[in-house]
């Protein structure tokens, strides 16, 4: 473990950040920590409660809807 502070909590929020993109469906880019306009920005969204899309669900509904106008 490394003795500095700030250095595992960067860490630490690198590997959650890449669970949620894993969870939500969002690409993940380790340049991205700690900036608003990225996917990082969303897992912040939804640290404070707010709504955040799923993209896994979006992808899984469009995908059944063009099916289905398949047959």
């Amino acid at each position: 473990m490394i003795k500095n502070k700030q250095v595992n909590r960067t860490f630490d929020d690198l590997d959650a950040y890449k669970a949620f993109c894993v969870e939500y469906g969002f690409r993940f880019d380790e340049a991205d920590l700690y900036k608003r306009n990225t996917p990082y920005g969303q897992l912040e969204r939804l640290r404070r409660g707010d709504p955040v899309r799923n993209n896994w669900q979006t992808d899984s509904e469009q995908f059944t809807a063009a099916e289905s106008r398949l047959h």
